[in-house]
Formats: C-alpha cells, sequence, structure tokens
C-alpha cells in the first residue's frame, strides 16, 4: 500500500515537523473552507476556531483561486474573523524554487478537509497538553 494511504502517516509527519520545527505552515483556502462563497447559510466557526487555536505555532498562507480584486475582501473578513495569516497568495517563510506555495498542511475543501480538520486538531490538543513539544523528538 502507498506509504500515505496508510493511517495515521500524515498526521505522524504533521507531528514529527512539529517537533522538528515549532511551526506549521498552513495553506489555507478561502471559499468554502472559511468563507461561505456560494452564500448558503454555511458556517466555518471550528475550522476558524481551529486555525485561532494554532495561532502561536502555525503560519497561514492564504490560497485562493480568486483575483486579487477580491484581496481587499477577503482581507476584510479575515480581520473580522481575527484570523492572523502572512498573505494571499504569497510565499511562506520557507520558500523553494517551484510554483507551489510550501506548506505542512493545506486546508482545502476539495482536499481532504474532515482528514486534515481532525488531524491538526489532535496534534493541538497534545501541544497544548504538553504531549509533543517543539524539539523534543519523543
Amino acid at each position: 500500500m502507498d506509504y500515505y494511504l496508510q493511517e495515521s502517516r500524515s498526521y505522524q509527519r504533521l507531528e514529527d515537523e512539529f517537533k522538528k520545527y515549532g511551526k506549521l505552515i498552513f495553506c489555507v483556502d478561502f471559499d468554502d473552507t472559511i468563507y461561505d462563497y456560494h452564500k448558503k447559510g454555511r458556517t466555518y466557526d471550528n475550522v476558524i476556531q481551529l486555525l485561532h487555536r494554532w495561532e502561536s505555532y502555525s503560519e497561514v498562507i492564504i490560497f485562493t483561486g480568486n483575483n486579487e480584486d477580491k484581496y481587499p475582501m477577503i482581507e476584510e473578513y479575515l480581520k473580522e474573523n481575527n484570523i492572523k495569516y502572512k498573505g494571499i497568495n504569497c510565499d511562506s517563510f520557507k520558500s523553494f524554487g517551484g510554483r507551489k506555495v510550501y506548506a505542512n498542511v493545506y486546508i482545502d475543501d476539495r482536499a481532504g478537509l474532515i482528514q486534515v480538520y481532525n488531524e491538526l486538531l489532535t496534534l493541538i490538543k497534545k501541544i497544548e497538553n504538553g504531549e509533543v513539544v517543539y524539539g523534543l523528538q519523543i
């Protein structure tokens, strides 16, 4: 079986990267991940609350297909919801030569959002409880 199709491999990678670096880089989609793009009355409170819990341990890049003319609306929404972020469609603090933005995790409604949410929730609980510590390989 493919390595990352094995249960718990992607979680373990996130935990190991946090232990090594003390921070994770999140690329967070905007539409239908933290914002009700289709105006259907959907809420994204759980994902937003998770981003708040990770605030001290992550760098957030908003990774969106929206054109730059939408950036002011996106920035206002992020401000209203107290979502701290580095930028929109920008490089993370760790850049590499490819076109893809470097991140430890992509949080996106079209890319396994429930799995990523659950893994990040599990990891932040362990960090908050002192079970997982930066710089300490357990």
